[in-house]
């Protein structure tokens, strides 16, 4: 995440995220933001839906309460990445990899915290990739 986001600046987080606008179907909103924040040209059927997750949550930001209510919806890109990205600057400070039991550990009480990815997610992820092995 990039440095200057009100949450979690500088934080690692899931590869690209972002809402859905009014009219969209998840779908596209994961081709847009893949595109947007990391420069991946995707189509519908380059990307596998893996699950979906609630968010929901209350807690004071910035001086205000902040609800979140919210659905996740979680697609696997499963197509080679050229290791050079186009980032979004406004989103994306840096990329780094990390395979998966890295991330498992990481996101184990006491949590790294480096990182600010769902566990909900991440375990998604994970049961979706472990299903194709």
């Amino acid at each position: 995440r990039s440095a200057e986001k009100d949450s979690f600046p500088g934080r690692f987080d899931t590869s690209s995220a972002g809402h859905i606008q009014a009219g969209d179907e998840p779908e596209e909103s994961a081709i847009r933001e893949l595109h947007e924040e990391l420069g991946i040209q995707a189509s519908k059927e380059e990307l596998q839906f893996a699950g979906c997750f609630d968010i929901q949550y209350e807690k004071e930001f910035h001086g205000k309460m902040f609800r979140d209510n919210e659905v996740a919806f979680v697609y696997m890109y499963t197509k080679p990445v050229d290791a050079k990205l186009t980032l979004q600057k406004e989103e994306v400070e840096s990329v780094e990899w990390f395979d998966m039991e890295e991330l498992d550990a990481a996101l184990q009480p006491p949590r790294d915290q480096r990182f600010c990815v769902p566990m909900e997610g991440f375990q998604i992820a994970k049961q979706w990739l472990e299903s194709r092995k």
